[in-house]
């Protein structure tokens, strides 16, 4: 049995996540898939469109075989976190045996070379780029200028290849690949790395147009605007419709970070900086902006256009209202960090080929692994901290169902993972 890890989202799964897919199962000859997918909130600091069992459900319809969640307190964290609790999550099951991760340069050369020196910084790179932040960019540009002048000096790289270095690590997947090869570095992984060059779109391109790929952002945008299901068809499985129409019908879906607009200012409005202080990735006195654009501001919009800054991102600025929201401070970072990573794999979603995955894992995984919830007991206080958080942003999560009656009950403990016979 060869595995392929998938590191994911599925905020719907459509065409492009299935070329990845089946593209990774090709190059990788792997007989078994399993992929560590973010649970209701996402990397960027938003909820998911609908929640993670149905997209774990698209996942499993479209030749996934296993859809283990990614805990709360990585998921919806930086880029450098989100990879590190992924790839070690993986890891600790201790049977995978590739990873595969799109990217705009679909070289996974020049990434490993990137992440070499990102592992183990250099110390001459470490000043250059602590100069770069101390001169106010935003940590992501610092670290581009400071890897372009580091390889300027040292390899004597040309015009071409400085520009090509730039460009890939301004672009999101490349980004992410860096992160995922950094932390596979780190934790010393047998895991081995691939990576599938993304095809016909970028994941921020915000129109559908005829061609059979299209970008999450454009499909979730295509959603939200209300117009017809059916004009997405030619871009998701069959499957993801299906299961998308079934969703909205049943008034649990679409969610938009709107729908936690009223919870954000009543957290912020009845907080202090003091408060704010302890939220997760708050820093340089920004608690101060924050409280005071939250008693200006009444939309997330005009909260974002308050706060934002040239260090400081729209993207960066949702995960930290995500975090005030959801209540993860910075103590639960460090903590859990500093204890492990991941501490359990929760099961979302599996076909017959995950079940004989899962029986590997039993005898394999230094983790526990997790069917249902209720029979779980945390065997530490990291665990326990990190079950909390699940299970916090899920009960939260929950409160935008238009479709009050299907929130009787914390759903992390009625709701089972989904078997697909297949």
């Amino acid at each position: 049995m060869d595995i392929l890890g998938l590191i994911t989202e599925y905020n719907p799964f459509h065409n492009g996540h299935l070329y990845h897919l089946n593209t990774s199962k090709r190059i990788t000859d792997a007989t078994h898939t399993v992929a560590v997918m973010s649970g209701n909130f996402l990397q960027r600091g938003e909820p998911a469109i609908l929640h993670k069992w149905e997209r774990a459900k698209m996942a499993v319809r479209s030749g996934v075989d296993l859809v283990i969640e990614l805990p709360t307190l990585y998921a919806c964290s930086t880029a450098e976190l989100f990879a590190y609790g992924a790839v070690s999550l993986l890891d600790s099951l201790e049977a995978v045996n590739y990873i595969s991760f799109g990217s705009e340069i679909g070289d996974i050369g020049l990434l490993s070379k990137i992440a070499d020196i990102l592992a183990k910084p250099p110390p001459h790179f470490s000043i250059i780029l602590k100069n770069y932040v101390n001169l106010g960019f935003t940590f992501p540009v610092a670290r581009s200028k400071a890897m372009v002048e580091y390889l300027k000096k040292t390899e004597h790289c040309n015009i071409d290849e400085l520009v090509l270095i730039d460009d890939i690590m301004k672009s999101s997947n490349n980004i992410l690949g860096i992160e995922y090869l950094k932390a596979i570095k780190q934790l010393d992984s047998t895991i081995v790395p691939r990576t599938v060059s993304r095809k016909m779109t970028c994941y921020s391109d915000k129109k559908i147009s005829d061609i059979p790929i299209a970008s999450a952002t454009a499909i979730r945008k295509h959603i939200f605007s209300g117009k017809p299901l059916s004009d997405i068809s030619h871009v998701i499985p069959n499957s993801t419709f299906n299961i998308l129409l079934s969703n909205i019908k049943a008034g649990l879906a679409p969610i938009s970070d709107t729908d936690f607009e009223r919870s954000v200012f009543t957290i912020l409005r009845r907080s202090n900086p003091g408060n704010i202080r302890n939220v997760f990735d708050v820093v340089e006195g920004l608690e101060n902006k924050i409280y005071r654009c939250a008693v200006r501001m009444d939309t997330l919009e005009g909260l974002h256009d308050c706060i934002k800054s040239k260090r400081y991102t729209t993207t960066r600025l949702q995960r930290i209202l995500t975090h005030i929201l959801l209540n993860i401070s910075k103590d639960d970072i460090s903590y859990c960090n500093d204890n492990g990573g991941p501490q359990y794999a929760r099961i979302l979603a599996f076909n017959t080929k995950g079940r004989e995955i899962l029986r590997v894992l039993k005898t394999t995984s230094s983790i526990p692994i997790i069917s249902n919830l209720k029979y779980y007991r945390p065997q530490n206080k990291a665990a326990h901290r990190m079950l909390n958080i699940d299970i916090r942003a899920t009960n939260i999560y929950s409160l935008a169902f238009k479709n009050r009656s299907a929130i009787k009950e914390p759903l992390d403990y009625t709701t089972k993972p989904h078997y697909e016979n297949i």
